[in-house]
């Protein structure tokens, strides 16, 4: 008996449930109001749909042999080159494990106590604020569990994940349906006004200026991140030839109108100017939003609920999540590259199939990164409200670089005549230079406004933790020894 085909339908579906997410909307709108409807919109148009159209053909044409994208860029390019890549989006994930154990704590708070305790100063009457050095103690304790954890099995803790997704697309669904029927019931009005000025220009002070509105453009792509997974479904559609292409531009397109829909539904619930003068940041801006949801529809007893299954359903998505990133990637950058690059210690499984030795290395990497700016914020304090939105920056940088790679590696890949294709989406040299340019630009545009905006600032402290971790990966790959017959 074959196998169940996927149906359009429900690939559509897989895409929409992987990309599209409320805590998306909520940062966007704390960080730009309307102004970030034609960041997402641009985002989706000339990111999202071309880059994943360019994976599928990239998977399917090496659909036979093993190695996820190392070998995808091995053979376009070179080793080195895709061991610095790879290398990279191992990086990105380190340093979201960085960024998730330390501000992961925010949901559980609004859960517990209907407001984030963790921006809330520590000092212990000495002036300084303890509190980030506290958030990293805590952060490292849950490094230290986690790995522990996995050693086991990390399949049995697939509950938790589950739990939390599901919350997720129900948060999901929550706002979009709750913001369309307060409008609805409003009068077809909107609580912030939409104007033409409202959609190219910030009303957050932080992001008014054209470098930092600019930088927005990396947290627009990260809100897109994760399509190349759908790489490999590519097969088990019906009809690949016919359901594809048509499937990547309706899920695009639907996306795209959804984060549209989801800023304006936002937008009729509450005015910008309802959040919180002090004890805001753009990781807790989603929990206000729910709180002001609920309050529109049944007072403020519906509107604690609200919030507090909000901040329940994410604690769980972000515990599943770290469990499970906190090896799958580990594994497919050690599994997915030659045994040779890897001392047989970090090639031994144990009993559960869990390669324990090179676990260990990972967590004590991410530890001392944790550490490292624990004990900074000490020697420079600032807070947990801006760490919180050094973490939002480091992490978009930190997922969004690897993309240039896979990109340039697919140009390569469409110009190699000896390399098998088996779909082909864009049919012309000019198309692929063009989908090459366009989303090479953006990525990297994004990056650099990013980048250098808080080094124009002032800010030298958030412009080097923002790079300093994909830069000293980049210099370890580079330095990594690579067989000569493995060279080109």
């Amino acid at each position: 008996m074959s196998a169940k085909k996927l149906k359009l339908g429900a690939f559509i579906l897989m895409i929409l449930t992987s990309v599209f997410g409320v805590t998306n909307i909520g940062i966007g709108f704390y960080r730009m109001g309307y102004a970030a409807i034609p960041m997402f919109v641009i985002g989706g148009l000339f990111f999202f749909i071309p880059f994943i159209l360019m994976m599928i053909e990239f998977g399917t044409g090496f659909r036979k042999e093993a190695g996820g994208i190392f070998t995808w860029m091995r053979h376009s390019v070179s080793t080195r080159f895709a061991f610095i890549g790879l290398t990279m989006w191992f990086a990105s994930y380190v340093i979201w494990m960085f960024g998730k154990a330390l501000s992961m704590w925010v949901p559980l708070s609004f859960m517990l106590f209907g407001r984030d305790i963790t921006v809330i100063p520590v000092t212990l009457g000495t002036g300084i604020d303890f509190g980030p050095f506290i958030l990293g103690v805590v952060a490292i304790a849950l490094v230290a569990t986690v790995t522990k954890l996995i050693t086991l099995g990390s399949a049995r803790f697939a509950k938790v994940a589950a739990i939390g997704g599901l919350s997720v697309v129900a948060l999901n669904v929550l706002l979009l349906v709750g913001g369309v029927f307060t409008f609805a019931v409003s009068g077809m009005t909107l609580q912030e006004p939409f104007t033409q000025a409202s959609l190219t220009a910030s009303p957050n002070a932080a992001f008014n200026d054209i470098i930092p509105f600019l930088g927005f453009m990396v947290f627009a792509i990260f809100a897109y991140g994760g399509v190349e997974a759908m790489a490999g479904v590519a097969d088990e559609l019906e009809d690949p030839e016919r359901d594809l292409k048509r499937g990547i531009f309706l899920s695009g397109a639907f996306i795209v109108l959804c984060y549209i829909i989801g800023f304006l539904a936002v937008g009729s619930i509450m005015r910008w100017s309802d959040f919180p003068a002090e004890g805001i940041t753009s990781l807790s801006a989603l929990f206000i939003i729910m709180l002001e949801l609920g309050r529109h529809l049944g007072g403020e007893w519906l509107g604690q609920v609200f919030m507090r299954f909000a901040g329940l359903g994410m604690f769980l998505s972000y515990l599943g999540a770290f469990i499970a990133l906190s090896y799958a990637p580990l594994r497919q950058f050690i599994t997915g590259t030659p045994s040779y690059f890897w001392p047989e210690r970090f090639q031994r499984e144990n009993e559960n199939g869990v390669r324990i030795e090179a676990l260990k290395v990972q967590a004590w990497v991410v530890c001392l990164f944790i550490a490292a700016k624990s004990i900074f914020t000490l020697i420079n304090p600032e807070g947990a409200a801006a760490l919180y939105e050094l973490i939002i920056t480091m992490t978009n940088v930190g997922m969004t670089l690897p993309y240039m790679f896979l990109i340039y590696a697919w140009y390569r890949y469409r110009n190699n005549p000896a390399l098998g294709k088996d779909l082909i989406f864009f049919k012309s040299a000019g198309s692929v230079l063009l989908a090459t340019s366009i989303s090479l630009i953006l990525v990297a545009f994004g990056n650099v406004f990013t980048v250098v905006a808080p080094f124009i600032s002032g800010d030298i402290s958030t412009g080097v933790w923002t790079i300093i971790g994909p830069l000293l990966f980049v210099v370890i790959a580079m330095r990594f020894k690579i067989k000569q017959e493995d060279a080109h």
